[in-house]
């Protein structure tokens, strides 16, 4: 069954993970799990120091920039199917206005309540989202 805009929202609201896809020019597409947040309508994905990384010039961030195009997926997943869905949300790459992603994010995840664990941010505007549920 296909799930209206305010059930989308609320389930990426609610959601703690998802899996963005962004475009790489030579590989296709690229998929890395994320967390993130949205505030005032707008998605934003942390870049942070707390997993390790090779470096914090990441994939995605230099897909964005060459293509502002973007998806970010969820889903619930369960052995009783009449439980299952999955929420989509095509994105664009935007700049951030105010801050209030920091307490967000801080919010979202205790993790990022430590002063300097988010490096950078990701900001998107959400263009369409497509939802469905088995119930």
């Amino acid at each position: 069954m296909r799930l209206d805009r305010s059930t989308c929202i609320s389930r990426l609201v609610e959601a703690d993970f998802g899996v963005l896809g962004t475009v790489d020019a030579e590989r296709g597409v690229h998929l890395v799990p994320v967390v993130f947040v949205i505030v005032d309508g707008r998605l934003t994905i942390p870049i942070d120091s707390v997993k390790p990384k090779s470096t914090t010039r990441l994939r995605r961030a230099s897909n964005v920039t060459r293509d502002p195009r973007a998806s970010l997926l969820v889903d619930h997943r369960s052995d009783d199917w009449q439980q299952l869905w999955w929420v989509r949300a095509d994105l664009k790459a935007a700049r951030l206005g105010d801050e209030l992603w920091r307490e967000a994010l801080a919010h979202k995840y205790p993790t990022y309540r430590q002063v300097g664990t988010v490096i950078d941010v990701m900001a998107f505007d959400i263009v369409t989202l497509t939802g469905w549920s088995a119930s």
